[in-house]
């Protein structure tokens, strides 16, 4: 009766933590939107950034094909919202400009927590354009997208536009991903393609260093 008696009390104080510590992430959530919003106007200004960052980022690039990475060219901005009481879902917009592929300017892909306790998605529908949409030429197959799966070139691929339509009940790793990894710092991802760049230009001038000194000692 008297551990009893303490993990009530335990459990008073955890529920008690709970409630502070979600108002100090409200408290955080909403200074940080400024930072975002100038972070954003800064993105829109870079050609290819979100297709670079998705591209250099291990677990997205593999859902990834040629044609994907086309469409996501035209991705000018992505922004992930939380709901105000941040644990009952969230939803990624992405922001797009004019393309040959589909209709929408702005796909959103929305996470909310049912009475359940299950995590539901709502889906902006895509308004493909004749001939373009990659989601029928993923043969419209269903089911859960793992990140970082490796695809079967040889197959019709699952295509990353299938995964924004998919409205299966369940956890989200392409969701939590984005919103967890990319959103909270996508500049380590885009990144990775200028030091890759500048590790091939150090080591393309040591070969020409290289071959100019094998000419010397040869001259020699």
């Amino acid at each position: 009766e008297q551990i009893d008696l303490i993990q009530t009390q335990l459990d008073s104080l955890n529920d008690q933590a709970s409630d502070e510590i979600l108002k100090v992430e409200q408290k955080y959530n909403q200074m940080r939107k400024p930072h975002y919003k100038k972070r954003s106007d800064l993105i829109a200004k870079i050609q290819d950034f979100w297709l670079n960052t998705f591209m250099n980022h291990p677990q997205i690039a593999a859902l990834l094909d040629e044609a994907e990475e086309e469409v996501l060219r035209y991705l000018t901005q992505l922004t992930v919202e939380e709901t105000d009481d941040i644990r009952s879902g969230y939803k990624i917009i992405f922001q797009f400009k004019t393309n040959p592929f589909f209709e929408n300017t702005q796909l959103v892909k929305e996470f909310s927590m049912s009475e359940s306790g299950e995590m539901g998605t709502t889906e902006t529908k895509i308004s493909w354009k004749p001939g373009m949409a990659l989601t029928e030429k993923s043969g419209g197959e269903k089911g859960k997208v793992k990140v970082g799966a490796k695809r079967d070139r040889g197959e019709d691929p699952f295509s990353f536009f299938s995964w924004f339509e998919d409205n299966s009940v369940g956890g989200d790793e392409v969701g939590e991903v984005i919103k967890d990894d990319i959103w909270a710092n996508p500049m380590q991802y885009y990144l990775d393609i200028d030091e890759e760049e500048e590790e091939l230009d150090e080591d393309g001038e040591q070969e020409e260093d290289e071959e100019i000194e094998g000419e010397g000692e040869e001259g020699a």
